[in-house]
């Protein structure tokens, strides 16, 4: 059961790295425009793969109980037992969960309509909280509570992280140093 469930939540965080990366990397170099139209389709399956996540969680760990979820269940008896590392940990993941579900269900031309294009835009530009908030969650889980051996996800998500951050403020340097040459 962790096994998988680490699975679909690795993935999940891969794709959610992806569509953020996919917009700095488009102003870096002019190869990676084509890759823009693919960032709703890319979202839509970083929701699926955290819905599996979540449902592996949910069936196998939790049984249904949502108590489980905010209390925790002590790894050796299966008891109840409170860690509040945990409970904010796993209140930041259902906090993800709605907003990725949320962002992936407005990612369509009919919610474009319904929106207004500045609307949607608005909207689909705070995907940036929702990394920051998935990258607590899953930093908490990968370095803070632990199931057996070390996951080995933990080199790549730092890596994925560090580069996800030194992207995003090259491109604003870059955006700075045009800026001021058209001045």
């Amino acid at each position: 059961m962790h096994a998988w469930n680490r699975a679909y939540a690795d993935v999940s965080f891969i794709l959610l790295c992806g569509t953020i990366l996919i917009g700095p990397l488009s102003h870096i170099h002019r190869g990676f425009i084509p890759l823009l139209s693919w960032r709703r389709e890319v979202g839509i399956w970083c929701a699926i793969m955290a819905l599996l996540h979540v449902y592996i969680l949910l069936e196998g760990w939790f049984y249904w109980e949502l108590v489980r979820l905010i209390i925790g269940v002590n790894q050796e008896t299966g008891r109840l037992s409170f860690d509040p590392g945990f409970t904010l940990a796993n209140l930041i993941g259902v906090i993800c969960l709605i907003y990725l579900l949320l962002l992936a269900l407005l990612s369509n031309n009919k919610a474009i309509k319904i929106l207004g294009k500045r609307g949607w835009d608005y909207l689909q530009q705070k995907s940036g909280t929702l990394y920051i908030l998935v990258v607590l969650h899953a930093a908490f889980f990968l370095f803070f509570f632990r199931l057996g051996n070390v996951n080995w996800m933990q080199r790549p998500f730092l890596l994925i992280i560090t580069i996800v951050f030194i992207l995003q403020w090259l491109v604003f340097i870059l955006t700075v140093k045009k800026n001021k040459k058209k001045k």
